[in-house]
C-alpha cells in the first residue's frame, strides 16, 4: 500500500511552506499527498452566537474551506507538472480541533507522517482557533511529527542529525529514521549531548548493536560535551550542517518531554531547519 504523508494547513502562508517542503519528501519517498484542514466547531453556544453556528453558517464555512484548499492544491499541483512529477495530492476537510481530525485520519489510512508548518525561526504555528502542534504531539497516537521553520532552508534531505541518549528504546527509532533517510541516500549523525566524557565501553555497545540491527550503510556518531543541553542542541542545529533534526517525545528521559521541556522550547525558537519529532515506543516505517 502506498505510504500517506498528510499535512495540515489553515491556508496561511507558513503551512503553505510546510506543504511545497512535504510535497518535496513525497516525490522522493513515492507517498500520496494528502492536505488536511480542521473547522473548529465550538462544543458551547450561547443565544448570542446561535446564528453563527448555524447549519446553514457552518455549510457556507466548509464550502469556503474547501474552495481554499482546493486552490492549495492546485497551485501544489501546478508546480510539480512544472517538474514533470506524479505525486497524488488530495485533501480532507473535517469539523473538530486539528488533533481529534488527525487522529481520525489516522485511524481510517496509512499515514506515514504529519507535517505542520511554524513561524519564523522556529516558534510553533498556531493552527485554527487555539489548536496547536504542541497539543497534536501530546495527544497523537502513534506517528511521527515534522515542524517546517517559515524561512528560506534548501529543499534537501542530505544529512539527519538524530539527539539520542543512547538508550535501546533509539535503536527501533533509528531503524525508523534510516528508512525515512532512505530515498534521499542521507547521512544519519547520532549525537549525544551531555556535560561529561561518555564511557567509551557504553558508546562501542550502543553502537554495535546499532550495526547489528540497522542495514543501512550511512550512520556516524558524535559525542557534545556541554553540561548546557540546550547550547549543545543548538550547536548541533547551527553548526552541524544538517538538514533534519529529529528527536524523540520522551517524558523521563533526554531530551526530556520534548514540547514542555526547556530544551525544545528554546531549540524550537532558533531552528532553521525542520524538527522531526517521534513518539516513544513507535516504530514508523517511511
Amino acid at each position: 500500500m502506498m505510504k500517506t504523508i498528510l499535512v495540515t494547513t489553515d491556508f496561511s502562508a507558513p503551512s503553505q511552506t510546510a506543504a511545497r517542503y512535504a510535497l518535496y519528501l513525497a516525490n522522493a519517498m513515492k507517498a500520496h499527498l494528502v492536505l488536511c484542514h480542521a473547522i473548529q466547531v465550538s462544543s458551547t453556544v450561547t443565544v448570542a452566537s446561535k446564528a453563527s453556528h448555524s447549519p446553514d453558517n457552518f455549510s457556507s464555512t466548509y464550502d469556503a474551506a474547501v474552495e481554499q484548499i482546493q486552490f492549495q492544491v492546485l497551485s501544489l499541483t501546478e508546480k510539480e507538472e512544472n517538474d514533470s512529477t506524479t505525486t497524488l495530492v488530495d485533501y480532507i476537510v473535517a469539523p473538530g480541533s486539528v488533533t481529534n481530525v488527525v487522529n481520525d485520519v489516522i485511524k481510517k489510512r496509512e499515514i506515514s507522517l504529519v507535517v505542520m508548518g511554524m513561524f519564523g525561526a522556529g516558534a510553533i504555528n498556531r493552527f485554527l482557533l487555539g489548536s496547536n502542534s504542541q497539543n497534536l504531539i501530546d495527544n497523537r497516537v502513534g506517528f511521527p511529527v515534522l515542524l517546517v521553520p517559515f524561512k528560506e532552508f534548501p529543499e534537501t534531505v542530505n544529512k539527519i542529525a538524530f539527539a539520542s541518549d543512547l538508550s535501546d528504546g533509539d535503536i527501533g527509532l533509528i531503524q525508523s529514521l534510516a528508512s525515512f533517510a532512505c530515498p534521499f541516500d542521507a547521512e544519519i549523525l547520532i549525537v549525544h549531548i551531555s556535560g561529561v566524557k561518555v564511557d567509551q565501553i557504553q558508546i562501542d555497545n550502543f553502537l554495535k548493536e546499532v550495526t547489528a540491527k540497522i542495514n543501512y550503510h550511512k550512520i556516524y556518531y558524535r559525542h557534545v560535551e556541554d553540561k548546557d543541553i540546550n547550547r549543545g542542541l543548538n550547536w548541533i542545529a547551527r553548526n552541524g550542517v544538517i538538514d533534519v533534526f529529529a528527536m524523540v517525545h520522551r517524558k523521563n528521559n533526554f531530551p526530556g518531554n520534548i514540547f514542555s521541556s526547556s530544551y525544545t522550547q528554546n531549540l524550537s525558537r532558533s531552528i532553521h531547519i525542520p524538527l522531526l519529532v517521534f513518539s516513544e515506543n513507535e516504530f514508523p516505517v517511511f
